[in-house]
């Protein structure tokens, strides 16, 4: 199986970059690498000087770019990276062993380290490409940012995709504990609370 990590980012070009580049160092397996940019992002140019080969696109949103690097990207397992997940050594081979312990359409629940593990909330998703077949999206388009990762859970349990796998952990070092600072990503994210607060009691009310 091959994996592929779908990172989307903005205004944050080194730290997008030494992260991506700990993510695919440590991995353990082949890994491609989908970097997908705003082309209305000032530090654009930063970007294509460290990535060769990033996507470039009109996007309006986080979900937009991190949909169009999953319509791009080859592999067989689809991992969403943020500038703010760390990971651990040979991770990419523990996953593959998760996949390969299930068959059909699987959406894994990782734990996040932020949260308890029961919260209904897909922070870190790792899916197949059954599961991304299926679906019609990695993340449902209908929302920005806020959301998104609430409405796929429900998704994946709803259809019967959800497997747990809180052995797995991937942290996420958010700002709002503290473990990263507040910038204009953070803070263009959290604009949108409203817009997916309302999508999402709209899809919860229709089932």
């Amino acid at each position: 199986m091959k994996i592929s990590l779908l990172h989307p980012s903005r205004g944050r070009a080194r730290k997008s970059y030494d992260n991506a580049m700990m993510w695919v160092n440590l991995s353990g397996v082949p890994t491609e690498l989908i970097v997908s940019l705003d082309r209305s992002d000032p530090s654009l140019k930063e970007y294509q000087r460290l990535y060769a080969g990033a996507l470039v696109n009109d996007n309006t949103c986080v979900v937009e770019a991190t949909n169009k690097a999953a319509a791009a990207a080859k592999g067989d397992i689809l991992v969403y990276l943020s500038d703010d997940f760390k990971c651990f050594p040979n991770w990419g081979k523990a996953v593959i062993q998760e996949f390969e312990k299930h068959s059909g359409p699987v959406v894994l629940k990782v734990d996040d380290m932020l949260q308890p593990f029961h919260v209904r909330v897909l922070t870190i998703p790792i899916m197949n490409r059954r599961a991304y077949d299926r679906l019609g999206y990695f993340f449902h388009p209908g929302y920005k940012s806020m959301f998104v990762d609430e409405h796929l859970y429900h998704r994946a349990q709803r259809l019967n995709m959800l497997r747990l796998a809180p052995h797995l952990k991937f942290e996420h070092c958010h700002v709002s504990v503290g473990k990263a600072q507040d910038d204009e990503t953070y803070r263009r994210s959290a604009a949108n609370w409203n817009q997916g607060k309302h999508l999402f009691e709209v899809h919860k009310a229709s089932g």
